[in-house]
């Protein structure tokens, strides 16, 4: 299955493009999808699958769209 991830400030690095496509294992979850990626656990990315806030256990599907960027805080 094909999935589209749109890389925003720091999760950069991991898809220079910004925006790619990788292809997956039917059945795949988010947090593989990070693996792929070479994200390691601690750049802790907010994830949103789809337009919707996600976690690393979320199953994904064919045509997905995954969006990554920094946490940030503010005051």
């Amino acid at each position: 299955m094909k999935i589209r991830v749109r890389c925003f400030t720091g999760m950069r690095q991991y898809a220079p493009e910004g925006d790619v496509a990788i292809a997956l294992a039917e059945g795949a979850r988010v947090g593989q999808l990070l693996d792929h990626m070479g994200v390691p656990a601690s750049a802790q990315p907010f994830i949103a699958v789809n337009g919707r806030k996600a976690d690393l256990e979320e199953t994904l599907r064919d045509g997905d769209e995954v969006v990554l960027f920094t946490q940030m805080e503010g005051g």
